[in-house]
């Protein structure tokens, strides 16, 4: 049988009574059978998930990464939550980031590696360019072989396996000293010294294929471009991205990446956003979020009272101006529901302009606390009175009545 949260009473007194006893709960609710096997399967399985329709396409998985953002009543929307996931954050017009719930846009964020971008990072094993999209750290450039013959200088160490399996740029120079990946090939990593390693079958063993080398001059700005090459160069008139060492550069200086004076090679974030993902961040946020849910079904304030602590505690944190950090407010349901009900606002107020929203908050907030900032909220005391206001002014609704000006004052004063 799960463990249910006990809240044995509502208002201030029932939420100290949850504080006191909020680590035995949690700790307990934490090792019922339900919430350990809901994270055990998406520990198994999250590493499978390439893409959006994975994740939608698994009521489990989605379940637990719903939960972990306090979506879990999204979870029948899959066409609306694949799209979220799908345009990622990135992009200025992307879904997520025109959604007012800021939730959306946090779960775009963390599962960042099944939007349309990042898939488009990873590609077939003919050509490894997800594996091989990297960049240079620091100092240095990667020498290529130019159409003439000539060995040219580029920063561009976007890679892939190009015609007879030769390691080239994304713009199609080879890489010097060739490295050649065979068609037997299935898998490739690089490591940040240039090693290249591969394996004839994913996660099997590994074997070097050959280093690449960073070149460095004793005045790099005296590198002179090379010419545009290829029809489609000429045509556009693009600056090749490719140098050629003078005089005054002086002579290439070649070394492993990594190595004193020489940068180091580093997956792009596209690249690196599918091993970025923070599985055991989502596994903590859905137990947080789970326990939140079941106090919520003994007391529905309480439910909410968590989740400011949390919830506002972050948001005042952030280094936002204080109308964004405003506007994060009204962006958050719950975090709004319990403004809104400590306030007395009306449910009209809603309906308002919002920069008439936000000057009314910023009014109250100076009425009640003495400061119309949302940071002052990272004062756990401060977060303590806006609680304490909020399940006063929540118990008198309840009972068919507001808060005079005397009674508010009272609250705010431990009476």
């Amino acid at each position: 049988m799960s463990f249910q949260p006990v809240v044995p009473f509502g208002g201030f007194a029932g939420w100290r009574f949850l504080e006191r006893t909020m680590e035995r709960q949690q700790d307990a609710f934490n090792e019922s059978p339900a919430v350990q096997r809901d994270l055990d399967y998406f520990a198994e399985k999250i590493g499978d998930v390439k893409t959006a329709d994975d994740l939608v396409g698994d009521y489990r998985l989605l379940k637990v990464a719903l939960g972990a953002f306090g979506l879990q009543d999204d979870i029948g929307s899959k066409f609306f939550i694949k799209k979220v996931l799908s345009e990622g954050t990135t992009a200025e017009d992307a879904f997520a980031t025109k959604l007012s719930d800021k939730s959306y846009e946090r779960l775009a964020e963390a599962f960042s590696f099944l939007s349309a971008d990042a898939a488009a990072a990873r590609t077939d094993q003919t050509t490894f360019a997800r594996d091989l999209s990297l960049e240079i750290e620091g100092d240095g450039y990667l020498p290529v072989r130019l159409d003439s013959g000539e060995t040219g200088y580029t920063r561009n160490a976007a890679l892939e396996r190009g015609a007879g399996g030769r390691l080239v740029t994304s713009d199609g120079h080879a890489v010097r000293p060739e490295i050649v990946i065979d068609e037997t090939i299935a898998s490739v990593s690089v490591s940040a010294r240039g090693a290249v390693y591969g394996a004839y079958q994913p996660g099997g063993p590994q074997f070097l294929l050959g280093e690449i080398e960073l070149a460095t001059f004793s005045d790099a700005t005296a590198l002179q471009e090379a010419p545009a090459e290829g029809l489609a160069g000429l045509l556009t008139g693009r600056p090749s991205g490719v140098f050629l060492e003078t005089g005054d550069s002086g002579p290439a200086v070649l070394g492993s990446a990594g190595s004193l004076g020489f940068g180091k090679l580093v997956q792009t974030e596209l690249a690196a956003a599918e091993t970025a993902f923070d599985t055991g961040a989502v596994m903590a946020a859905y137990r947080t979020r789970s326990f939140e849910l079941a106090v919520g079904e003994q007391d529905g304030d309480m439910r909410l009272a968590l989740n400011l602590d949390r919830e506002l505690q972050d948001l005042a944190a952030r280094d936002l101006s204080d109308e964004a950090q405003w506007f994060g407010v009204m962006g958050s349901n719950p975090l709004r529901e319990v403004f809104d009900t400590a306030f007395g606002m009306p449910d009209a107020f809603a309906a308002l302009d919002l920069d008439r929203q936000l000057e009314t908050y910023r009014e109250r907030a100076d009425s009640f606390f003495g400061d119309s900032s949302v940071a002052q909220f990272s004062d756990p005391d401060k977060r303590e009175e806006l609680v304490r206001l909020f399940l006063a002014r929540s118990e008198a609704n309840a009972l068919g009545g507001g808060m005079t000006g005397a009674q508010t004052a009272l609250t705010l004063l431990g009476g």
